[in-house]
């Protein structure tokens, strides 16, 4: 009798249903806020599982249009054949959830500091190969970037590697601007924060938020300033909300208007006051301003 009791507790405390399960897909920046947004909520919301996948933004604008996700998620906007696509599938949802600045990132031990623009392009290009030429030790320069699937590429390729943030005659005359054809290509920012923190003469880039808790102690942040005689900003929340920092982007999540119900639940806890807080907590720019709480007199 004791043991049929048992069983029956356990049971019914166990909330042993099957869970709706909610699936996002996309940006490798995103990745670690995204699990860690996913597993709160969760706590909120027993009887839905979280599953989120990485792959690039890319991947996960592909995967919404082919109805292979709920939710992209996306460290760039959408390209106007993107926007099309799915907008032939119904309505679109698109929301801003953070804000994220790109930091430039090396081995703890290099023994450089700051970078500015010109710099940074001329090295991911392979016009400057060795750490001497920025004032660092005697040593080649490894360029590591991310595959073509990523949001942060092609924030990247555009306003650093050529020049967009010089402005538009800049940008026009770099727009063939090339990485050096010796780069080594990773698939995530695991994979370059593993690579850099083996290989000291090593540099990339990767979200603000990877890079200063996700992948705290392995690697070290470079200060950046646009051109040589500007101040050199270190990449932080404070800095970026400030538009001190001028490397910096939106975070989007992308989904269907007509999306079951745990969508519209999981858009509205990431855009509330809960979700922002936990998304400053991971090291990101909130894309609300915070609640004032006004008290009666």
């Amino acid at each position: 009798m004791k043991r049929s009791l048992l069983i029956l507790l356990t049971f019914a405390m166990c909330n042993c249903g099957p869970k709706e399960i909610l699936t996002i897909t996309g940006s490798e920046t995103m990745h670690g806020m995204a699990e860690y947004l996913g597993k709160e909520f969760e706590k909120e919301n027993s009887k839905i599982k979280v599953q989120v996948f990485g792959g690039g933004s890319l991947q996960g604008i592909n995967k919404l249009i082919s109805g292979e996700t709920n939710i992209a998620l996306s460290s760039r906007d959408l390209d106007e054949k993107e926007l099309s696509s799915l907008s032939k599938k119904g309505d679109l949802e698109k929301l801003i959830i953070a804000y994220d600045g790109v930091a430039i990132v090396v081995h703890p031990s290099n023994s450089i500091t700051k970078l500015d623009l010109r710099q940074i392009s001329d090295i991911f290009q392979g016009k400057l190969v060795n750490w001497k030429q920025v004032g660092g030790l005697d040593s080649p320069i490894q360029v590591v970037v991310r595959n073509d699937k990523s949001g942060t590429l092609s924030y990247f390729t555009d306003h650093i590697l050529r020049q967009k943030d010089l402005g538009p005659k800049d940008f026009e005359k770099n727009k063939n601007n090339n990485y050096i054809g010796t780069a080594k290509i990773v698939s995530d920012n695991d994979e370059m924060a593993d690579f850099i923190s083996k290989n000291p003469t090593a540099i990339g880039f990767m979200g603000m938020g990877s890079a200063l808790v996700e992948n705290k102690g392995k690697l070290k942040t470079l200060s950046y300033a646009i051109q040589a005689n500007d101040t050199f900003v270190e990449p932080s929340i404070e800095n970026v909300y400030n538009r001190k920092y001028r490397m910096s982007r939106a975070l989007y999540m992308i989904y269907r208007a007509d999306s079951h119900g745990s969508v519209d639940s999981f858009a509205s806890f990431l855009t509330g006051e809960v979700g922002q807080k936990l998304i400053l907590k991971r090291g990101y720019l909130r894309a609300s301003l915070p609640e004032v709480e006004v008290k009666a007199e």
